[in-house]
């Protein structure tokens, strides 16, 4: 009962503290190492992040002096992440040593200055600062200006990410899906969820399916997916009662490796554009899923934009697909890189070439495009959005009961 007792406070910590999904959280492979390698565990002096390993490497930081930035902590696994400090209590629990958790800085600290190896690799000038830096999308949100509560994002990238800015940390306890990522700017937060290879999907079919598109692209010199796009065009909204379940490579948000992909409800009617647009319709709805429980966490904050950044930005028929389900104003910023121009706004933060996050970030970044979305559409589409929830909901005990059918015996 002990055991049982401290497991379940344990959780309740993380999920109240970190709430990071297990696919990102360091937690369990710092754990690992500790219970399956305990001889190189005990040599193991500092766990650190990538980023925060080469910048350590790039300066010169011996172990002791190893870091890790504010808005990498909620993937540290034992981190307090409102209070930006490791947690004991968590720490405790898992008998996880403090002395090997990193020291805790801010985006804009300097943690050293380009020593002449690193330069000379670099093709830079040694002694430059180097500064701690930023995740890669916390520092992309920050390039993209999006430093104002409210404020929605559709990273639609391999992974398609949703979230939003807001003023307060609040973690989802109950759903379990949206991880509370800490922003750049300290009092600022992105409570995130995100589709494991949702654009991923669409390269599958790509790949798999749209051979004869991918030719005639070859031939007029465009992309396929634009012609893939031309043809779903024709599809009308819902695709013919067609619904996909986009989790391909299992569900991350909420945790359910078990789930994988389907396509619901095809008939001989069906062609390949409707399983295409399907896709994109998918894709919206887990969306729609996401948009719901971020309202219910954040009832006093009015959502009414998003900002779509990453390749799928570029489709027109899906961003207009998910302004009309999700029911919010879809726009577009004047660049591309974003996370690099993040980091460059930390970067002369830190030596004084800028002197607000924030007033610089949004002078940077333009929308140069808006799309409405249509009641009539965003009304219609919500009968399909809620019946795709309820269709995962209904088929989670089938998917769990698949992954445990065992592989055929090799015959002898």
């Amino acid at each position: 009962p002990y055991i049982a007792l401290m497991k379940k406070r344990a959780e309740d910590l993380v999920l109240k503290r970190s709430t990071v999904a297990p696919s990102y959280n360091h937690g369990p492979k710092i754990l690992w190492w500790k219970n399956e390698a305990p001889e190189i565990f005990k040599k193991i002096h500092k766990f650190v992040m990538p980023a925060g390993y080469v910048a350590g490497k790039m300066v010169g930081l011996k172990g002791e002096d190893a870091f890790i930035d504010h808005t990498y902590l909620v993937f540290g696994g034992f981190s307090d992440t409102e209070k930006m400090s490791w947690s004991e209590e968590l720490c405790d629990i898992f008998e996880i040593p403090l002395a090997k958790l990193p020291r805790i800085v801010l985006p804009w600290d300097i943690v050293g200055r380009l020593t002449q190896k690193a330069a000379k690799d670099c093709g830079l000038v040694s002694g430059i600062p180097v500064a701690a830096g930023a995740g890669d999308q916390t520092a992309g949100f920050l390039g993209a200006g999006i430093v104002d509560a409210g404020r929605v994002v559709d990273v639609a990238g391999t992974a398609s990410c949703f979230l939003s800015c807001v003023d307060r940390y609040r973690p989802d306890v109950e759903n379990k899906t949206f991880i509370c990522l800490r922003a750049v700017i300290p009092h600022l937060w992105y409570p995130l969820a995100y589709i494991n290879g949702g654009g991923l999907c669409l390269r599958w079919f790509r790949d798999e399916f749209a051979k004869e598109e991918k030719l005639r692209a070859d031939e007029e010199g465009k992309s396929a997916y634009s012609i893939l796009n031309e043809e779903a065009s024709r599809i009308p909204p819902g695709s013919d009662s067609l619904l996909f379940v986009p989790h391909l490579g299992g569900r991350v948000c909420p945790n359910d490796p078990n789930i994988r992909g389907v396509w619901f409800g095809f008939s001989w009617s069906h062609t390949k554009p409707h399983f295409y647009r399907a896709i994109l319709e998918g894709i919206a709805y887990e969306y729609f899923y996401y948009f719901e429980i971020l309202k219910k966490l954040f009832p006093t904050i009015s959502f009414k934009e998003a900002t779509v950044i990453g390749g799928g930005a570029k489709s027109l028929l899906w961003n207009q697909i998910k302004a009309d389900v999700l029911g919010l104003t879809y726009t577009r910023v004047n660049r591309e890189e974003l996370a690099v121009l993040g980091s460059a706004i930390i970067a002369g933060y830190a030596v004084g070439l800028f002197d607000d996050l924030a007033s610089t970030a949004r002078r940077f970044v333009k929308t140069t495009s808006r799309i409405e979305p249509r009641p009539e559409y965003h009304q219609y589409y919500n009968s399909y959005a809620r019946t795709y929830i309820d269709l995962i909901k209904t088929q989670g005990a089938l998917f769990s009961r698949l992954a445990r059918i065992s592989k055929l015996p090799e015959s002898k």
